[in-house]
């Protein structure tokens, strides 16, 4: 067995494969899954607007929404091997250090997925949008690729930097929270990391409560800067 510290670029590579080969038929069906809800919700909604075709607008909100939802309930449950004693003490026994092994599912459940994911979105919601054609009267323009990535600045937005900071920050929050709870907790990690995340929002309402009303600190009048509170739409951006 290997130091714990220890960083081994073959063993690295050894564990995607051995992940690949033991879980195929399992992440194939995942994918296929995937790929199902999407284009079933793609093509409910069409049908709720009459067939009409998805824009872009409709690419960007349905991107954002399959890709969190989805990627956060994967991120949740990541380190499978731990969830039970049996399978511990197997993924234990594996050659590899523990720097390498987590880095395993931060890689595979993180940057993986935030690749994989839209991706896949891309190509059901171009496939489905052509699939309507061949019924429908409507004309369906595909989305280019270059769109996953691709943002449009808000014109309250002065400039570039705050508007993708926020972006990607969000984006990475809402995948490492459920990393960390899964890290964490070993039965239940997701439910868990979720009430646990409940209690600090709430513990955080009240304390602040406190310290405004009961404390008096309402009473001094602080300014705005002081209060940390945006007063447009550009500071809200920079704000969070």
């Amino acid at each position: 067995m290997s130091n714990n510290n220890t960083f081994s670029s073959r063993r690295f590579s050894l564990l995607f494969k051995q992940h690949f080969i033991h879980n195929n038929k399992l992440l194939l069906y995942s994918t296929v899954a995937y790929v199902g809800v999407v284009f079933l919700l793609l093509s409910l909604v069409q049908v709720a607007e009459n067939f009409y075709p998805h824009d872009l607008e409709n690419f960007r909100g349905f991107l954002i929404g399959f890709v969190l939802v989805c990627g956060i309930l994967y991120t949740g449950y990541a380190f499978p091997a731990f969830r039970s004693k049996e399978s511990s003490i197997n993924y234990i026994m594996v050659p590899g250090s523990v720097l390498e092994k987590f880095l395993f599912e931060l890689v595979s459940r993180i940057g993986l997925i935030l690749i994989l994911l839209p991706f896949l979105y891309w190509v059901t919601f171009n496939m489905q949008g052509y699939f309507f054609t061949l019924f429908m009267k409507y004309t369906f323009e595909p989305v280019g690729i270059q769109y996953l990535t691709k943002v449009e600045i808000p014109d309250e937005v002065d400039g570039l930097f705050w508007f993708v900071t926020l972006v990607a920050s969000g984006v990475m929050l809402g995948f490492i929270l459920p990393f960390t709870g899964a890290a964490m907790f070993s039965k239940q990690p997701l439910i868990k990391t979720l009430f646990a995340v409940a209690i600090i929002i709430t513990l955080y309402s009240a304390y602040a409560y406190v310290v405004v009303e009961h404390l008096g600190l309402a009473n001094y009048n602080p300014n705005d800067s002081l209060w940390l509170i945006p007063n447009n739409v550009a500071d809200a951006y920079q704000f969070f």
